[in-house]
């Protein structure tokens, strides 16, 4: 957002003080990021400024995407939100918002200032929301026993620190001490492993801490955790990498979380929760997931980089999935007997599940016995990793994740972090 660029023209006046003449419309343009997104709290303040109304600018960056298929669904939320008389458009490289008399008049001059206010209110709880993301010290930051590190917990998509809270107990029980990470898990990955590095040494400064943490991440907090031991910022300061249910091969299953976050958006935007809105669009929508999927740029790049050299890797991977193996032999029965059909119904087949290899991919995710339900045994695999243990557990029950279980109970990675990360 560092080289957002605000130009406000007047349609039909001159704009003079701040203030316009209450039959005159504005025109605001807002030339957004090569990403496609503007910050919502600098075009609340530029709309306010130009139509004279007075309200203090939003504090804080909110992004909101005005390109693509999030774009359309942010451009409807704006639309609502500003009333009528409001036409939104995107003119090459920027969002153009056209304030019509009609709702600068007098008569309505309350309700636009009303309804500006409002989006500013909620683009600056937005924004406080926000500052949710980062490291957070548990109480328990510093060991008890001193020969014991502080791990760092990193969750996954859908997810957030919370995931996390059956296990946190038991490892502060342990000794241990805990700190965790809270990010947008929607954003691209590149950008949010930049600014997991970042934070982390931003974080480890300001607390003093000199000891190497051990990095403990689960799904895709697994490939942010990885992409800093064995990035170009790592700082030597990494005790142990756990990986639980990584996705280092990546998964097809990442595909429904963009249309399941798509669903939300559509949701917030259609129930005129623009609060929500603001924050399901702002937070991204499917770009973790396409960096997420077998063969994608990110994975590609982040596989190519060696494994860092003095720290010890290890991976647990689950093998309880939804699909029983009888019921997967006969999907794939039906669908080799389609393919041999040819004509139509072969060429459907093929479109709806790609070739056959592509088809045992998406299998092996959800079918018990080779996969966790989200990722298949062999997608956890890494090379140059050897301690690469699979239980009997899902996606979820692998950290007992609040998702499928409220209750504390027993957590199926435990046995495992403590033989890892306990004493000698």
């Amino acid at each position: 957002m560092g080289s957002l660029r605000v130009y406000i023209l007047l349609g039909l006046g001159v704009f003079a003080s701040g203030t316009i003449a209450s039959a005159e419309s504005s025109r605001v343009s807002v030339v957004v990021s090569e990403a496609g997104e503007l910050d919502l709290s600098e075009l609340v303040f530029q709309l306010a400024a130009a139509t004279g109304v007075e309200i203090e600018r939003p504090s804080g960056v909110v992004p909101l995407p005005v390109t693509g298929l999030a774009g359309k669904l942010s451009r409807t939320m704006l639309a609502e939100s500003l009333g009528p008389d409001v036409v939104i458009s995107v003119e090459k490289r920027a969002l153009v918002v056209a304030v019509g008399a009609a709702q600068l008049a007098t008569s309505r001059r309350d309700e636009w200032a009303k309804r500006l206010a409002d989006l500013g209110s909620r683009a600056e709880r937005e924004a406080r929301r926000r500052l949710s993301y980062g490291f957070h010290a548990l109480k328990s930051y510093r060991p008890n026993d001193l020969e014991r590190p502080t791990i760092c917990l990193v969750h996954g998509m859908n997810s957030s620190s919370y995931g996390f809270v059956h296990m946190i107990p038991l490892l502060e029980q342990a000794g241990f001490g805990v700190v965790v990470y809270d990010y947008a898990y929607n954003r691209d990955l590149d950008e949010s492993c930049r600014r997991f590095a970042r934070d982390w040494a931003t974080f480890r400064l300001e607390m003093g801490e000199r000891r190497p943490w051990a990095l403990v991440g689960h799904s895709m907090g697994t490939l942010i955790s990885r992409a800093y031991v064995e990035g170009a910022d790592y700082g030597g300061d990494v005790s142990a990498l756990v990986l639980i249910a990584p996705v280092n091969q990546g998964s097809h299953l990442a595909q429904t979380q963009t249309l399941l976050q798509f669903a939300n958006s559509l949701m917030a935007v259609n129930g005129r929760k623009s609060t929500d809105a603001i924050s399901h669009l702002g937070d991204g929508l499917g770009r973790a997931a396409e960096d997420m999927l077998p063969g994608s740029t990110f994975l590609k790049a982040l596989n190519a980089q060696p494994r860092r050299t003095g720290v010890p890797y290890h991976i647990l991977a689950g093998d309880v999935a939804v699909l029983p193996p009888d019921t997967r032999r006969q999907i794939e029965g039906r669908v080799q007997a389609a393919r041999r059909q040819g004509g139509l119904v072969s060429g459907l087949v093929s479109l709806a599940v790609g070739g056959p290899d592509s088809l045992s991919d998406r299998l092996d995710e959800i079918t018990d016995g080779s996969g966790d339900g989200c990722v298949s045994v062999a997608r956890t695999k890494l090379e140059g990793v050897n301690d690469h243990v699979v239980i009997h557990a899902n996606h979820a029950e692998l950290i007992r994740a609040p998702l499928l279980f409220s209750e504390p109970g027993p957590v199926a990675c435990m046995p495992y972090l403590l033989r890892w990360l306990g004493k000698p």
